[in-house]
């Protein structure tokens, strides 16, 4: 997998172990965190993740690896394309 620059990319892979440790490897970088909402930046997309008593164990951003502690509700990837279509849609409605 190649990325942006033409850089081997380490591969995107998300590892959950009984809903309460999270490895994710091929992230680029931690968006924002608290206790009950991990947004982290992937190849594949922005990630979110939502739970209770969550937090970031270890980040290894240069290797592109976080582990994530406490319990994991939901994990969705938030689409790029999706959201600039939403932000489109809702400004031509309210013109």
């Amino acid at each position: 997998m190649d990325d942006f620059k033409g850089i081997k990319a380490k591969p995107h892979n998300i590892i959950l172990e009984g809903r309460e440790k999270l490895h994710i490897t091929g992230i680029t970088d931690v968006d924002s965190f608290n206790d009950n909402t991990v947004i982290v930046g992937t190849q594949m997309g922005e990630l979110v993740i939502k739970g209770e008593d969550l937090s970031i164990s270890s980040l290894d951003v240069d290797n592109g690896d976080v582990m994530i502690k406490g319990m994991v509700y939901s994990m969705v990837y938030e689409s790029k394309a999706a959201s600039k279509t939403e932000k489109g849609f809702f400004k031509s409605l309210f013109k």
